[in-house]
């Protein structure tokens, strides 16, 4: 007796995926937002704003894992870049000012391009033409 293949999906029972990006992207701003109302109304000064790049971090990490997750380059590789470079130069790692920062972002943008070259799948010819 054959067993029936239970990963396989047909047009009338879809396999639902969740949208990571989507869930972190509305997570942070719920974060954000309670922090800052606590921060406004002096409940809870939580010295956020000096970590504010970590958002852009998080923001592209939840685009990024969505985007491997599919084997596609749209991730949140340069909104991470964008976040490393602006955490490290605001929290004076290494005496780094922005200027000096900006090599670690690219080096960190070079590496997700390098991780989605190896991992990506190639678009056919169809995808191509659209």
């Amino acid at each position: 007796m054959e067993q029936p293949n239970i990963t396989t999906a047909t047009n009338n029972d879809e396999i639902h995926r969740v949208p990571t990006g989507k869930i972190v992207f509305g997570l942070v701003l719920v974060v954000v937002g309670v922090v800052a109302f606590l921060d406004s109304v002096d409940l809870w000064n939580p010295r956020i704003w000096e970590y504010w790049p970590l958002i852009l971090i998080i923001i592209g990490l939840g685009s990024e894992i969505e985007a491997l997750r599919n084997r596609r380059s749209d991730g949140g590789a340069f909104l991470i870049a964008i976040g490393v470079w602006f955490f490290v130069a605001t929290q004076g790692w290494f005496d780094l000012s922005l200027g000096r920062a900006l090599p670690i972002a690219i080096a960190v943008w070079g590496a997700f391009l390098t991780l989605h070259a190896i991992v990506d799948r190639p678009k056919s010819a169809q995808e191509k033409k659209s």
